[in-house]
Order: structure tokens, then sequence, then C-alpha cells
């Protein structure tokens, strides 16, 4: 039997805010997706407006948390390791979301 240590998995905090922050963009992306189904100035309308900026501000503080769990707890090595352009990718692709995630929120409340 093989042992396992920690280093070798992400912690389930790590695994939680990475799920929490999926739902969360796509509730955002749906919200403001579905307030054209509704009439202007409609109750309805204004409700969707409304979680749209809140599950924003959601994803904003949570992707602090989550970069804060990110470097207390680095992500595990990949086994077999990747080729060094695959991983520069990834590294890139990681830092996109980072930002947006980040300027995404912060550009709805300069709109705002």
């Amino acid at each position: 039997m093989v042992s396992s240590t920690s280093a070798n998995h992400y912690s389930r905090l790590s695994i939680a805010l990475h799920w929490l922050m999926l739902v969360l963009l796509a509730a955002v992306y749906a919200c403001i997706e579905l307030r054209g189904l509704f009439p202007k100035d409609s109750a309805e309308r204004n409700l969707m407006k409304d979680l749209h900026f809140m599950l924003g501000l959601s994803v904003f503080v949570l992707v602090w948390l989550r970069l804060a769990v990110r470097l207390l707890r680095p992500a595990p090595p990949i086994v077999p390791k990747p080729p060094a352009w695959q991983t520069g990718l990834a590294h890139l692709m990681h830092l996109a979301l980072y930002l947006l995630m980040i300027g995404l929120p912060l550009a709805g409340w300069l709109i705002l």
C-alpha cells in the first residue's frame, strides 16, 4: 500500500473554494444574462442585478481567501512532470483567471 502525504494532494479547503468559485462565477453570469428576460424597472430585473452585484462581491472576497490558501498550501506536483511549455501555459492561464476574478468585480464597482 502506498503512503500518501498531504503534500501530494490539494487540501479540502482548496477543493471547496475551487468548486464554490465555479458555482459563484456561473451564478454571476447567469444573473446578468437572465435579467434580460424581465422588463426594465421590474422587481425581477432589479433582483437579478442585485444578485449579480452581491455574487460578484462574493467572488472578489473569496478570491483573496483562495490566494491566501494557495500561498500557504502550494499546488501538489504533477506526476509525471509535464513539458515546460504546458506548465508555462498553465501558469499563464491561472494568472489570467485570478486577474479576471479580481479585475472584473473591481471594474463593475467602478462602473457603478
